[in-house]
């Protein structure tokens, strides 16, 4: 890993091919961020599961929005999903802490993603589209693993990462 490192990996992975990674960020203490997966053939369903979650002129579910009610709603759903998750951690939400966890999502991904989805962060959004270019070529996946940055409610698959670092962060029950 380069100079900062991500020290923390924890979750289950599973490596499913092929399969797509969904990725957004806590940024409440330094910086977390959950990694998703999700078999290919699980995504169209899983997506259309978590956009019937939506609320009446709601355009997303963004944790720290809901209810408590709600919040077990949704990790209920999810928790009935064919997905798995790892999550990443700096101390601090710098452009080294980001590069470093970023790294380490394509490092782990490489071998089993076709598609790695990263909620766009219009601040970072240039940021990350550098790294992600220079991560998949120092990992050899140029070809095999395609990335894009999409604004949360572009694709309904974002809010699961969205939920897994809210809860991380959070701790015990919602």
């Amino acid at each position: 890993m380069d100079d900062e490192s991500c020290w923390l990996r924890v979750g289950l992975w599973l490596l499913v091919v092929p399969s797509h990674v969904f990725v957004d960020e806590s940024k409440v203490r330094g910086l977390l961020v959950a990694a998703v997966v999700c078999p290919a053939t699980a995504v169209n369903s899983q997506r259309r599961a978590m956009a019937g979650l939506l609320m009446p002129r709601q355009r997303r579910v963004h944790f720290t929005k809901e209810s408590t009610a709600r919040q077990r709603q949704i990790l209920d759903v999810i928790a009935g999903f064919e997905v798995s998750f790892r999550l990443y951690q700096a101390d601090r939400n710098d452009a080294s802490g980001r590069r470093a966890c970023l790294f380490a999502v394509v490092e782990d991904a490489a071998d089993h993603a076709e598609r790695l989805v990263v909620e766009r962060d219009e601040t970072t959004a240039d940021f990350d589209r550098r790294v992600l270019y220079s991560a998949t070529r120092k990992h050899g996946c140029t070809e095999t693993l395609h990335y894009e940055l999409l604004p949360p409610h572009q694709d309904p698959m974002l809010w699961i990462p969205d939920a897994v670092a809210w809860a991380w962060a959070k701790g015990g029950d919602c």
